[in-house]
C-alpha cells in the first residue's frame, strides 16, 4: 500500500494537502486559544488529577479538553493542580503554554462559572470546569465527541486518511505536546546521537504499569522483533540492503539488557537510565516523567513502530506520528489492540451488499458499541482462516451480529466547529 502511494503520481500532491490540512487545525486551535481580551472570552478548565491516571491517559483526557474547547468555543485553561501520581509535578511545566494571552490568573474573574461533566455548545457560562470525574465522563457522549470530525474538513480528511479519528485526536495531541525550552534542548541532544536519514524502527515494550491488569499478556521481545525483521525485509525489497537500526523503549531495564544479548547483530539505541525511572510505577519523578516524553518523542521520529496500542504510550506515539505525517495508519503494528481512544463509544458503519442470511440489507447502518477500552474494541474483532469479521449492532433490526469487514464502510460523523468558518 505505502509503495503504491508513492508511484501513482500523487504522493507529492497528497503531502501538500495533508501539511495544509493540518495548518488549518493548528490555525483554528491557535485563534481559539488566542484571543484579543481574554477577560471577554468563554473559559474551560481542565484538571489534572485524575488518580491512577499516567501520561497516556493524561494527555488523552487533555486532548478530549481540547476537541470540547474547539467545539464550545472556549479557552482551554489547565488548572494548577499537581499529577495524581505526584503532586508536586504539574504537568503543564513540561509544555508550552497552551494560550499566550491567557493565563489561569487571568480568568479570576468576578463572574458565572459552573462545574460539570459535560459542556453544552450554547451554555454562555463564562467558565465552566470540567470535573475529574471518571465514574461520570466515561458516559459523556455529545455530538461533537469523537468520531465526529469538522464537517468542513470532513471531504479531504475522508479523501486522504484512512484513520480519520486518529488523525483528529493527533492534531489535539501535537498542539499540546509542544515541548518547551528545558525539555526541547533535552530532545534534541538525543536527535543529535542517532542519523534518523536512514531507516530506525521503533520497538515500545511495555510492562511496570500494567502489571496486574486483567486481559494484559506480555509478549516475549521475540515477537516484536520478528515484525521489525519483517520490515527491514519488506523495506529492502524496494531500497538496497540497510542496516538494522532500532530505538527501543521499555520500562523494565531486563527488556533492554535481553536485547543486547539475543540481538545482537541489530544496532540498538535505548536509555537505561530513562527504563529504570519508568520502572518505579509508585515513584513517579521528574526525571520520569522527561524520560517518558523523550521516549515518546524519539519513537514518534522513527519509520516504523512495533508496539501494543492497549498502551497509552504507543496510542499517543500512533497519533503524534499522524501529526506529523498526515497518514500514518500504516508506520504502526500494535501486537493486540487496533487504536482506540477512551472518549470515542462508538463507530458507525454502513452495509455496502445485500446478504440475506444475514438479514443484511444494502445501506443498513451498524454500530460498534462499548468500545472506550482496548480489550473491549480487539474482541469487536475475530478472525478465521479466510477473513475478518467484526461485532456491530444493527440499528434496523436491533441484532448484533458478526460481519465480514469487506461488506461494511464506515460512515462519518460530523459536528459543525464553526472556529473552521473564519479558517478554511
Amino acid at each position: 500500500m505505502e509503495q503504491l502511494g508513492s508511484l501513482d503520481g500523487h504522493s507529492e500532491w497528497r503531502k501538500k494537502e495533508l501539511e495544509k490540512l493540518t495548518s488549518q487545525v493548528q490555525s483554528a486551535i491557535t485563534l481559539l486559544q488566542n484571543p484579543p481580551d481574554c477577560k471577554k472570552a468563554k473559559i474551560l478548565v481542565c484538571n489534572n488529577t485524575y488518580i491512577g491516571c499516567g501520561m497516556g491517559c493524561q494527555i488523552h483526557n487533555k486532548a478530549n479538553c481540547l476537541i470540547t474547547a474547539l467545539a464550545t468555543n472556549r479557552v482551554l485553561l489547565l488548572s494548577e493542580q499537581g499529577w495524581g501520581y505526584n503532586r508536586d509535578i504539574v504537568l503543564k511545566d513540561f509544555f508550552m503554554p497552551l494560550s499566550s494571552s491567557c493565563t489561569f490568573n487571568q480568568t479570576d474573574f468576578e463572574g458565572n462559572r459552573t462545574a460539570g461533566h459535560q459542556v453544552d455548545p450554547d451554555d454562555t457560562t463564562r467558565m465552566i470546569e470540567i470535573l475529574p470525574d471518571w465514574s461520570q465522563l466515561q458516559y459523556v457522549n455529545m455530538g461533537y465527541s469523537p468520531p465526529a470530525l469538522p464537517t468542513a474538513l470532513a471531504y479531504r480528511i475522508f479523501s486522504l486518511i484512512r484513520d480519520p479519528d486518529a488523525w483528529w485526536v493527533g492534531q489535539m495531541v501535537g498542539y499540546l505536546m509542544r515541548p518547551n525550552e528545558r525539555v526541547r534542548q533535552v530532545l534534541s541532544e538525543s536527535e543529535a546521537n542517532i542519523d534518523f536519514s536512514y531507516p530506525v524502527v521503533g520497538v515500545h515494550v511495555r510492562r511496570g504499569d500494567k502489571r496486574g491488569e486483567g486481559g494484559i499478556e506480555f509478549l516475549p521481545l521475540e515477537v516484536y522483533m520478528e515484525q521489525v525483521e519483517l520490515w527491514f525485509t519488506q523495506y529492502e525489497m524496494y531500497h538496497p540492503p540497510t542496516e538494522r537500526r532500532i530505538y527501543l523503549a521499555s520500562d523494565d531495564p531486563q527488556v533492554l539488557e535481553e536485547s543486547h544479548e539475543k540481538y545482537p547483530q541489530y544496532t540498538i539505541y535505548d536509555n537505561h537510565n530513562i527504563s529504570s525511572e519508568a520502572s518505579k510505577v509508585e515513584a513517579y519523578s521528574e526525571e520520569s516523567l522527561i524520560g517518558i516524553l523523550h521516549d515518546i518523542h524519539m519513537l514518534s521520529l522513527t519509520d516504523y513502530v512495533v508496539c501494543t496500542l492497549s498502551s497509552g504510550i504507543c496510542g499517543l506515539v500512533y497519533e503524534l506520528l499522524h501529526f506529523k505525517h498526515g497518514d500514518a495508519s500504516g508506520m504502526v503494528h500494535s501486537l493486540d489492540s487496533p487504536w482506540f481512544f477512551v472518549y470515542r463509544h462508538n463507530i458507525l458503519l454502513e452495509s455496502v451488499v445485500e446478504n440475506n442470511a444475514l438479514n443484511l440489507r444494502k445501506g443498513d447502518r451498524l454500530e460498534i458499541q462499548n468500545i472506550q477500552h482496548s480489550m473491549q474494541l480487539r474482541n469487536k474483532y475475530k478472525k478465521t482462516d479466510t477473513q475478518t469479521l467484526v461485532e456491530t449492532k444493527n440499528l434496523r433490526t436491533e441484532e448484533t451480529s458478526h460481519y465480514p469487514v469487506y461488506m461494511v464502510k464506515k460512515v462519518p460523523v460530523l459536528f459543525n466547529f464553526s472556529i473552521f468558518d473564519s479558517i478554511v
